[in-house]
């Protein structure tokens, strides 16, 4: 699975979503390392348990091998946090965080820079299953979460 996101426990969550929203939550400026444009495949907690039980359905034919599961819509990082800023926006009533650039901290990995898109067309056909949250409406939920 790739990026897998949604309103999660604790304060410190699940992830760079969780974090980037409750950063903007707290008003501060949700940060780029150098203006990214890496891709990420993101796919919301609901949907994945959606994948989950659809594999019961369907455990004959998904018995013995991997399965690749993800959204297989890739968003740029400077778009998915500009959403995240957008969306907390909306549901406060208060203008958007700033997104911006900064240097990435000395702790980045090669791996933070490059993109990761998840075909699972073959999951996809034997299972019938496909994500039904749009990027906006998965941050929607998990905005709405921790409101």
């Amino acid at each position: 699975m790739p990026t897998v996101y949604g309103a999660g426990p604790g304060p410190q969550g699940n992830g760079v979503v969780q974090a980037m929203v409750l950063r903007a939550l707290a008003d501060e400026a949700l940060t780029v390392w150098n203006g990214s444009v890496v891709e990420r495949d993101l796919v919301h907690v609901e949907d994945v348990a959606q994948a989950f039980v659809s594999c019961l359905a369907h455990a004959d034919a998904l018995a013995g091998r991997h399965w690749l599961l993800g959204s297989g819509r890739p968003v740029t990082v400077p778009h998915l946090f500009g959403a995240i800023a957008a969306g907390v926006s909306a549901r406060t009533g208060r203008p958007a965080v700033p997104v911006t650039a900064v240097d990435p901290p000395a702790m980045a990995t090669a791996a933070d820079f490059h993109g990761t898109v998840v075909d699972s067309s073959a999951f996809r056909a034997v299972t019938g299953w496909r994500p039904r949250l749009s990027l906006q409406e998965g941050l929607d939920h998990m905005v709405a979460a921790y409101v």
